[in-house]
């Protein structure tokens, strides 16, 4: 309108008067018909270009965009000013059903007698008796090496370092496989290739232990000398820490659960436009990096490759509209005070301080705005939780596999 048009004439005009003076006037005194004059149509490409951007940045503030607007077209003409863009919003929830959504979790009792069986384990494992014995070493045998690694190139990289270790038929590393059936002083030789690199090792074996677990009972855990006195105050103890180390486990995956699969229990009113600008945004990106030869490789066919980027745009455009119309309803807002706990968190995460965490995510827009979406969808879980059957099953070997 002409009030935004007179407002960027205006501060247009105040920049040139404080950087330029014009012959016949002092410095801040040229009036605005001279200085339109003066600047003829640059001046009004100048005015174009300010209104654009006020216009852009409103249109930003105002309403949800998938993507930046993108300018089709610009005129002026006797002071009047005309833009043309293409916008996305996001797109309108049609349906949800996610009251539908059932989540499967192993049954409590068995994960908590699990976790009681494992710390007995580790307990006596703690505390085994170690006799040093002859002989080839065998499986649950303790074992303390003596291992030199020189590169491909000749260098020794270790010299008679000394590592120990309980002899494992699930530990797959080569240096535990190695000494399996060997006997003290015994040396063995292999190659080890890491990242493309080959690794000469030679491993001397310095020592075999006969291990041996003690009893759990009374007796044991009063010798340890410990506030634990009796196997049933072990068992009530392990027992509160299951029950609790369950209920953190349990919470945060159902609400990981529910935050992976709710564009799954949408229907939205999808753009084509959007999906291709999803598609042409992508492709422009991993082109740009490097990489769009190497995802290609994924894939039986480009066609294969197209399709599943046509996928992914629709689930995040799902996640987006869900997400945005759940957390509106139940009037769900993110707070500087979650932000500053998720950044310290990152920051653990990252191994910096939280103020050079800090520094970097609020320097950087994208990264802030992954911050702020990642809570926000956290506690839109969080509000819908109670509404999703929440199922108790059998643990078998495929359900633990899955979780």
């Amino acid at each position: 309108g002409q009030e935004e048009i007179d407002k960027a004439e205006n501060e247009i005009i105040k920049e040139v008067n404080t950087k330029y003076t014009f012959e016949g006037f002092r410095k801040g005194k040229t009036p605005k018909a001279i200085i339109k004059m003066r600047m003829g149509e640059d001046f009004n490409l100048w005015i174009e270009e300010d209104l654009l951007h006020t216009f852009m940045d409103k249109l930003e503030e105002e309403e949800r965009l998938l993507f930046p607007p993108d300018l089709d077209s610009k005129s002026h003409d006797n002071g009047k000013y005309e833009f043309e863009l293409t916008i996305h919003t996001y797109p309108k929830v049609l349906k949800s059903n996610y009251e539908e959504m059932v989540v499967e979790v192993p049954e409590s009792k068995e994960v908590v007698e699990k976790y009681i069986e494992d710390k007995k384990k580790e307990l006596l494992e703690d505390n085994s008796i170690l006799d040093p014995k002859d002989g080839p070493g065998e499986i649950g045998d303790f074992v303390r090496v003596l291992y030199t690694v020189v590169n491909d190139e000749g260098k020794t990289l270790q010299e008679n370092k000394e590592q120990e270790f309980t002899l494992a038929e699930e530990d797959k590393r080569p240096i535990v496989q190695n000494v399996i059936g060997k006997s003290k002083d015994d040396v063995v030789e292999f190659d080890n290739n890491y990242n493309e690199k080959t690794y000469k090792y030679t491993v001397k074996v310095d020592q075999i232990y006969k291990k041996s677990l003690p009893e759990l009972n009374d007796e044991f855990l009063e010798n340890l000398g410990s506030d634990i006195k009796s196997l049933n105050e072990l068992e009530e103890k392990l027992s509160a820490e299951g029950k609790e180390m369950f209920e953190k486990w349990n919470q945060d995956y159902v609400k990981n659960y529910i935050i992976n699969e709710l564009p799954e229990y949408v229907e939205i009113e999808i753009a084509e436009e959007s999906i291709q600008q999803y598609k042409e945004t992508y492709f422009e990106n991993i082109k740009k990096d490097g990489k769009y030869e190497e995802e290609l490789k994924k894939y039986e066919s480009e066609e294969k490759f197209v399709e599943d980027v046509e996928k992914s745009a629709t689930r995040w455009m799902k996640e987006l509209a869900i997400t945005e119309k759940i957390s509106q309803e139940n009037d769900i807002t993110v707070t500087e005070e979650e932000i500053q706990k998720s950044i310290a968190a990152i920051s653990q995460m990252w191994y910096m301080p939280v103020e050079r965490a800090r520094e970097v995510i609020y320097s950087n827009n994208k990264l802030l705005n992954e911050v702020v979406w990642d809570i926000l969808k956290s506690k839109v879980a969080d509000s819908i939780k109670d509404k999703v059957t929440i199922k108790e099953v059998e643990q078998t070997e495929e359900h633990d596999h899955q979780h």
